[in-house]
């Protein structure tokens, strides 16, 4: 068994079934997440009620926020899976699977196989790689598409390969039809040609290649946003290239500002706690990319990639956490080198080193677990409902905080012991079946607090086969078009309250409790109507109600 297990298409296997461990498990089971999943999931519907495969719309209006090949993917899904939950995340769900495969093999091909078992296992345990893959988002295709990206371009140019035109070219493409040229092509470039110069080795691109490569990328990435802009009359490509893209470069757009350390300090966060090695990291891959080494162009490729997707978000103004997710992958690669060279002794970290990752196991597992324990039992407590929201029955999971808790004190004791692998196998066992469980069950009670869902299957705001009307009224939640299955209208006076309301069709207003009972509506609305349901929404702290006609 053993020798099976060193055999590399084993391995293949072994880690893309622990990582779709990590993904499927509940995947469809909680209501979707707003405002992401709402938007995304909903588009892809509505594309397929009118039989449209080019404009993408929300809400019947034209959606210029993403280009198209997610709601492609959630076409394909929904056609197998029916319109769900498990359909609208089943791209993302795969997407992440091939994304931890492809770090295993480029971590595998760059240093060896053990250090791509490691990186795996750090990738499938990132806290953003994992929220990404349980999520209809367009991030876990781009990352997908990116890594794909550098695997091609670290395979084909070993040993002066140069079959690797035409493969990046269509990745790349891909990336473009995911999210936009911006990340799908310029940052690409941006990582090549710095990897190039700093290995001296522009030249590499003059070749005929790189015309067949042009050619390739324009065929897959074009063709689309061509017919698109054709189609919605130059709507869509105004929207998309000058206000999704240039404002957001050059202004915070819905408020999404930060410092120039934001993403320094979210990517301790979110990789977490494998960040609690990032010190060790940085300086052991800073001295390798300067001294002569044969995994010296390994080094530099991760850490272009990692820098300059770090550098060109941080210059642009609209700040998000997701920006930089395609940046996990090296960051998980160069971590796992690091680790494993320290396992084999081939170098010495410094007393902070070990006693950083062994604490720093320790407080996430204290600080999640402790997190659960107050976010279900605030109100016992006696904390102020007004500072956090409170999951009564999130408590009852808060034990798995004590999972890298048992993994810090097995740490502890293997390195008394000199046994630096079961040192290191203790920190990525305890990781990944932390994530995994965490990402797995407690959404499952937060989920309970969601609104929109229920009170949709609650009031029978969702009739197809019967002409009704569906509105909000200080109240916006993109999944509630999804669950209505029609248009939602967005009414913004009395008198339209009152008018739908008085209506011939059947009506259901959204509208939160406090404006419903508020002086803004409670005395002015003069129409007969009945309250129909009302439940609380997590997301804007409040009861909402249903108020219909009938």
């Amino acid at each position: 068994m053993p020798e099976l297990l060193k055999r590399t298409w084993v391995q293949v296997v072994l880690v893309g079934v622990v990582a779709a461990a990590m993904v499927f498990p509940h995947l469809g089971t909680p209501g979707l997440w707003d405002d992401d999943e709402g938007v995304n999931a909903e588009c892809a519907r509505e594309m397929i009620e009118a039989d449209n495969w080019i404009v993408p719309t929300f809400n019947w209006e034209i959606r210029t926020a993403k280009p198209i090949f997610l709601y492609w993917m959630l076409r394909l899904s929904y056609a197998e899976c029916g319109v769900n939950e498990f359909a609208a995340r089943l791209p993302s769900a795969i997407a992440f699977v091939l994304t931890v495969v492809l770090i295993y093999d480029l971590a595998r091909r760059m240093f060896d196989r053990t250090t791509g078992l490691l990186a795996a296992a750090i990738g499938m345990s990132t806290l953003e790689l994992v929220k990404q893959g349980r999520g209809c988002t367009t991030d876990a295709l781009l990352i997908a598409f990116t890594t794909l990206y550098f695997w091609s371009l670290y395979r084909g140019t070993r040993n002066g390969g140069r079959g690797w035109f035409v493969p990046c070219a269509v990745a790349s493409a891909l990336a473009t039809l995911t999210k936009g040229p911006a990340v799908g092509l310029f940052l690409i470039v941006g990582v090549v040609g710095t990897w190039f110069l700093w290995n001296r080795e522009l030249k590499r691109l003059w070749d005929r290649r790189f015309l067949w490569a042009c050619l390739a990328w324009g065929l897959v990435a074009i063709p689309w946003y061509a017919v698109v802009g054709a189609e919605s009359g130059g709507e869509w490509p105004k929207g998309f290239f000058f206000k999704e893209n240039l404002s957001r470069s050059t202004e915070a757009m819905e408020g999404h500002r930060g410092t120039p350390f934001y993403y320094l300090i979210w990517l301790c966060v979110m990789f977490a706690p494998w960040s609690f090695y990032l010190a060790v990291t940085c300086w052991q891959t800073f001295k390798r990319c300067l001294e002569p080494n044969e995994q010296r162009d390994a080094y530099r490729l991760l850490a272009a990639w990692l820098g300059v997707y770090l550098l060109a978000f941080t210059v642009v103004a609209t700040k998000l956490p997701h920006y930089i997710a395609p940046a996990y992958p090296p960051l998980a690669i160069l971590t796992a080198a690091a680790i494993v060279r320290w396992m084999r002794r081939v170098v010495e970290w410094p007393w902070w080193g070990f006693v950083g990752g062994a604490g720093g196991l320790a407080l996430v597992g204290l600080l999640i677990g402790g997190g659960m324990l107050v976010a279900g039992m605030g109100e016992q407590l006696g904390i102020p409902k007004t500072s956090m929201r409170f999951f009564p029955g999130l408590e009852v999971w808060a034990w798995l905080g004590l999972i890298p808790m048992a993994g810090s004190v097995a740490m502890v004791l293997f390195h008394r012991k000199g046994n630096r692998p079961a040192v290191v196998a203790s920190f990525a066992v305890a990781t990944v079946l932390f994530t995994a469980l965490v990402a797995a069950f407690p959404p499952l009670v937060i989920d309970r607090f969601k609104a929109t869902k229920e009170l949709v299957a609650q009031t029978g705001a969702r009739q197809l086969e019967t002409e009704i009307v569906v509105a909000s009224f200080d109240y916006s939640q993109p999944s509630l078009t999804f669950y209505a299955r029609r248009r939602v209208q967005r009414l913004w006076s009395v008198k339209e309250v009152n008018d739908s309301l008085n209506g011939p069709l059947p009506f259901f207003l959204f509208v939160k409790e406090e404006t419903w009972i508020g002086p803004e509506l409670g005395m002015s609305v003069t129409a007969k109507f009945r309250i129909a349901a009302k439940r609380y929404d997590f997301y804007r702290g409040k009861d909402i109600l249903v108020v219909t006609n009938r």
